[in-house]
């Protein structure tokens, strides 16, 4: 059977599982009673899973009435919503059957050497609760997920609630979503149980995630590449949130905050599409999240940035050790902070939301009518007017010489950098490699300059307001100084990035 799986996945703690099922959430619209199974499942890939790269899982699946051959396509991912295609046979046995992935059309299942090197990767045992709710115009299942996911002697536990979409619209699973998670402390979840798989299997259950972004094409609409690029971002944010809870890593703060200023650079580069009642609350819910990850991430770049290279040159020197005490304990208690920020329900809700409002939010229009016509529009004429305009604005905002500017004024030009590299990015498949991929890479290292020059101006206060029971005030002024000294230099380097910036062509041909 060839169909299109539309579903929502939330994880929720194991004694949240035990009673979520007698909860008014999954009561109301209750169209049967619930349906238990045990599901025992095998996925498959070559040994250097060629499937996965390609976002493909295929797997052979025992149930209480046979055998189920399923093969799942990469589809998409948005903040716990699932869309992709899906191919399901019944089998004869406990085999993969070769001719039915053929039929599937997949370009990676017409390689006959491949579906040769399959072979099992890694397994999952389930026991599943089926609950079917739903209303006049709409219809879900819902499946309470206990068990686990193994590979080798790796084992990680199963406890997820999935909404599968029967009848209705997406609207409709984050309204039930929604409705759950009023009544449990449920969140979600932005793996699937083959994605945690493979990471069992590569032994990177929970690894620190750098941005990726999705690939426009010049076909594309402004709708579909403003989508493409907003759940990339909050792909992004959501994969570095499994690792800080999981390793309580710092650079996974600062990755989830790169998810979120690109997010909200999307949002300004779109602003022309993006605007309704909906985006104050969307706005409301990433400055929050800010304001909990800013102090962590502070903390860390001033210990790693300012102090660690200052006691590294004086190792021995015991007014510097305990300067550096004093801000360690100060980084773990904001980190601590980050992370009851992001375990809190107000997270959970806040992913929802901006998964909702990206999928079906009011900048697609009412519900049932036409879209607006500006969301028609060919993003590769959008594209060009916007960075083009972003590019001015920041031509303007440095002037002739960076180091003129006062330091207020140069993080200010750093800010704008910052959000026409964003822009540059998002938009960098529409436009010539070689100029862009060197527009880029200069704006880069135009941003790393002055970013270092905003620490040092930073630093300043926050070391003269340190009291001398930590350390010694003589101790914060050899920091301050060894700074100080470095300013000069890194004023030329920007000054000499900044001409050679300004001296390149905009890639984004705004004819």
């Amino acid at each position: 059977m060839d169909g299109r799986e539309i579903e929502l996945k939330l994880a929720l703690a194991p004694e949240e599982m035990a009673r979520i099922a007698a909860r008014p959430c999954l009561n109301t619209g209750r169209l049967a009673d619930p349906v238990s199974k045990r599901l025992s499942s095998i996925y498959y890939d070559t040994p250097d899973f060629t499937l996965a790269a390609q976002g493909i899982a295929a797997r052979v699946r025992r149930t209480g009435k046979g055998f189920v051959q399923t093969v799942k396509s990469a589809g998409t991912n948005v903040s716990g919503l699932f869309d992709r295609d899906e191919w399901e046979v019944p089998l004869a046995a406990a085999d993969l059957d070769y001719g039915q992935l053929r039929l599937t059309g997949l370009a990676a299942f017409a390689d006959e050497s491949l579906t040769e090197r399959l072979s099992p990767v890694f397994a999952t045992e389930v026991e599943r609760t089926i609950l079917r709710l739903g209303g006049k115009d709409w219809e879900v299942e819902v499946a309470l997920d206990r068990g686990t996911v193994e590979a080798g002697d790796r084992r990680e536990e199963i406890c997820e609630v999935e909404l599968e979409l029967v009848r209705g619209t997406p609207a409709h699973l984050f309204q039930l979503a929604a409705r759950i998670m009023k009544e449990v402390a449920a969140h979600p979840l932005c793996l699937s149980k083959s994605e945690r798989g493979y990471r069992l299997a590569a032994g990177k259950s929970s690894p620190v995630v750098k941005a990726k972004m999705p690939v426009l094409t010049s076909a594309m609409t402004v709708e579909e590449a403003f989508r493409a690029i907003a759940r990339a971002c909050l792909e992004h944010l959501m994969l570095n949130e499994r690792c800080l809870l999981a390793t309580e890593a710092g650079e996974a703060v600062h990755q989830m905050r790169v998810a979120m200023r690109r997010l909200r650079s999307a949002i300004k580069v779109f602003k022309s599409i993006t605007a309704g009642p909906d985006l104050g609350r969307v706005k409301d819910d990433l400055r929050w999240l800010l304001a909990h990850l800013g102090p962590a991430r502070d903390a860390e770049v001033f210990l790693s940035e300012i102090v660690d290279p200052v006691l590294a040159a004086h190792p021995d020197d015991a007014g510097l050790i305990a300067l550096h005490t004093h801000w360690s304990k100060d980084r773990e208690t904001k980190l601590a902070a980050a992370i009851a920020a992001v375990r809190s329900r107000r997270y959970a809700a806040m992913i929802l939301n901006l998964g909702r409002w990206v999928e079906t939010g009011d900048w697609l229009g009412p519900p049932g009518g036409p879209p607006p016509k500006r969301l028609a529009e060919p993003v590769a004429a959008f594209a060009a007017r916007r960075v083009g305009k972003a590019v001015r604005s920041l031509l303007k905002e440095g002037g002739e010489a960076l180091s003129r500017l006062p330091p207020e004024h140069q993080h200010a030009v750093r800010i704008r950098c910052k959000q026409v590299r964003y822009a540059g990015e998002f938009f960098a498949p529409l436009s010539p490699r070689k100029g862009t991929k060197l527009f880029l890479a200069e704006l880069s290292e135009l941003q790393d300059v002055l970013g270092q020059l905003n620490d040092i101006a930073v630093a300043g206060p926050k070391l003269s307001g340190r009291g001398a029971e930590a350390g010694s005030s003589r101790a914060a002024g050899v920091i301050a100084g060894w700074h100080q000294s470095r300013r000069t230099a890194l004023l030329g380097d920007a000054d000499k990035a900044w001409k050679r910036w300004r001296a390149l062509p905009v890639p984004w041909d705004e004819k």
